[in-house]
């Protein structure tokens, strides 16, 4: 990404220069995989470089991310959960000598909208319905390095599957197994449950604006990452919670740059090449 300095293009017409060659970096990078002498065809971008997201739980997910990530984009089932999270992310990110608001930590949701929350209720049963026993185990599967799981008894308890899952969907695969244990769910509770999973972010408007804010003042998240399983799901947060989050001085009106990294606040990294000047 730092091939090229940020004004390494002059694009001269007249004289036909397009670019300083001392502006120019090479890898000449030799490895035990690969070698690639480098360097990248295209300028440095706005950002300096792509915004990098990590995704997972697990111990060396964290430490992945504390050393090399922008944003992390993780899932947890309550508030104390998340909170615990967030604060692990982030110490371990200051041992790598980051300060901590250089990694931003983003929970995924899939808020369920009514106008009242019978209706939201009503909507997730409509979509728990909607899946079958049979996509339900393949769904769980997938998490498993797509694991068959109808090979056994539907109403058994959950299967001990020693370390299958563990170089797959790790943290997913390690609640699922913890949670099996915990509250004794047979192999068609768990698969029901993980394929319609039902948290807390199902109701009002207000509701779960309140959630949100909840999270994000305790420090549980930085920001949430929304999807959607139902139909209009998307538009209904728009039209009826992000609203309730402007009005609360918690979501923009605006955007204040044209790029990811600066809407999201963070610092362009600079170019390991570039010399500063002192007069």
């Amino acid at each position: 990404w730092d091939s090229w300095e940020d004004d390494a293009f002059i694009r001269n017409k007249e004289t036909g220069q397009f670019f300083e060659e001392k502006k120019l970096h090479r890898l000449h990078h030799k490895g035990e995989f690969f070698s690639v002498e480098g360097p990248l065809n295209i300028g440095r971008s706005a950002q300096g470089q792509p915004v990098v997201f990590q995704a997972g739980s697990s111990e060396s997910g964290k430490d992945l991310a504390a050393k090399t990530a922008d944003a992390v984009f993780t899932g947890q089932d309550n508030l104390e959960e998340a909170k615990a999270f967030y604060q692990d992310v982030k110490s371990r990110a200051a041992a790598q000598g980051r300060n901590e608001n250089e990694i931003l930590i983003f929970p995924g949701i899939g808020p369920i909208i009514g106008s009242t929350n019978e209706e939201a209720e009503r909507k997730y049963e409509e979509l728990s319905q909607l899946v079958t026993i049979e996509h339900a185990l393949n769904y769980l599967g997938r998490f498993f390095d797509h694991f068959d799981f109808s090979q056994f008894p539907l109403d058994d308890a959950f299967p001990d599957l020693g370390d299958i899952g563990n170089n797959s969907f790790r943290s997913t695969t390690d609640k699922i197994k913890e949670n099996a244990k915990k509250y004794k769910w047979t192999l068609r509770e768990a698969a029901l449950r993980i394929a319609t999973p039902k948290t807390k972010f199902i109701g009002t408007p207000e509701h779960i604006a309140n959630l949100m804010e909840q999270w994000f003042e305790e420090k549980g998240a930085d920001g949430f990452i929304i999807h959607s399983s139902v139909p209009h799901g998307l538009d209904d947060f728009v039209e009826h919670v992000v609203p309730i989050l402007q009005e609360r001085g918690l979501y923009r009106t605006e955007y204040e740059g044209s790029t990811l990294r600066s809407n999201l606040q963070l610092n362009v990294p600079k170019n390991r090449y570039t010399q500063v000047k002192v007069n």
